[in-house]
């Protein structure tokens, strides 16, 4: 699969986890934004796919959830695999990112 097709289910990918994310903790979209710091307009983006959200935009996210990033990145992986794309480049990319979060906690 070429790399343009990789980012766009990436980032629904990541966006659907958001939006699972939100129903599970019982929190709307305009209290997301609050907590987060992130423009309403941006979030709801990010949430249909439409963009690819840079990393310091979804840590602010992930933390207004009260997750960690570890374990969004754990989320955002397991539904790739369930939704039966496997692309090991997004993979390998993914694990790096969690490696150097931990690392970067340290």
């Amino acid at each position: 699969m070429e790399r343009y097709n990789e980012r766009i289910l990436l980032a629904n990918v990541i966006g659907e986890c958001i939006k699972s994310l939100e129903l599970d903790k019982g929190i709307n979209q305009q209290e997301l934004a609050l907590r987060s710091g992130i423009p309403l307009r941006s979030l709801r983006r990010i949430e249909r796919g439409e963009v690819s959200v840079n990393v310091y935009s979804l840590r602010q996210v992930v933390l207004a959830l009260g997750e960690e990033m570890t374990e969004f990145w754990r989320i955002v992986e397991n539904n790739m695999e369930v939704m039966g794309e496997e692309f090991p480049k997004v993979r390998k990319r993914l694990a790096d990112k969690v490696l150097r979060d931990r690392d970067n906690k340290k």
